[in-house]
């Protein structure tokens, strides 16, 4: 596949997500002042956009021939390699919290303090929910790691690959500018470990985990972020920061030293 290509393909995902939601959206317009109506609704609408945009591609340029039985048999997995997989997730999840929090710390450093309180009042559906943690990873890993990743570095260098299928993993979550380079990162991250063991249910359960913790930690009224860092950019802050760093360099380097077969 040419870089062009891959290219063009997440540009697709976004149109054909798009015209999912218009067509579905358009009948329930005057339903949208009723709060539980709209969270369960919107829900529902991210569930079936987003699979119906992946599956729309998968089938129109892919027409996958997937073993699930194969995917989901942990016979075929190293349990290792899941204890790694946990390390990488939590040093992430560490390592990435700069990045979102970029303009409250340039606050932080021209004022004597800033909130930093990230309290969240979870307005998650079921079905946001369903979403998070079970749609997005498998969709999205399937696509930017077992199609775009593989189809990529038959035609160029595993590099090349693993860089430009993380931009185009990257650029479907721009919901926010803040949100480009860690899904960047988390990308490249989830490239090696493709790369290195060549079964997709490593990356699949690794997004899961890092969506997880988000949905748990909002879920309880608190994001993770508030119980680790408390309410200024301190010491402790950067502290966590370079565990996260050396937390996720520990798992991968511990993956791609490991046997996988």
């Amino acid at each position: 596949m040419s870089i062009i290509k891959a290219f063009l393909y997440t540009l697709l995902i976004f149109t054909f997500w798009a015209i999912i939601q218009v067509i579905i959206i358009l009948p329930f317009k005057d339903y949208f002042g009723n709060i539980e109506y709209y969270s369960n609704t919107f829900g529902i609408l991210d569930i079936t956009s987003k699979v119906g945009a992946f599956l729309l591609i998968y089938f129109l340029f892919w027409k996958p021939n997937l073993d699930f039985k194969k995917i989901i048999n942990f016979k075929n997995y190293n349990t290792n390699i899941f204890l790694y997989l946990l390390l990488i997730v939590v040093g992430l999840k560490l390592a990435l919290r700069p990045f979102w929090n970029f303009e409250l710390i340039i606050l932080d450093y021209f004022q004597d303090s800033v909130s930093n309180d990230n309290s969240i009042i979870s307005n998650h559906s079921i079905f946001n929910i369903i979403s998070t943690i079970i749609v997005a990873p498998i969709v999205e890993e399937l696509f930017y790691r077992r199609f775009l990743l593989d189809k990529l570095s038959q035609k160029n260098s595993e590099i090349i690959a693993l860089i430009v299928s993380s931009l185009c993993f990257s650029i479907i979550h721009i919901e926010t500018p803040n949100n480009l380079i860690p899904t960047f990162i988390s990308g490249i991250i989830y490239g090696l470990i493709y790369l290195k063991t060549r079964k997709i249910g490593y990356t699949i359960i690794s997004h899961f985990v890092f969506n997880l913790i988000y949905i748990v930690s909002s879920n309880i009224g608190y994001s993770y972020d508030h119980l680790l860092f408390g309410t200024n950019f301190d010491v402790i802050y950067w502290f966590l920061f370079v565990v996260g760093i050396l937390l996720t360099y520990l798992g991968v380097k511990q993956i791609l030293s490991t046997n996988t077969k």
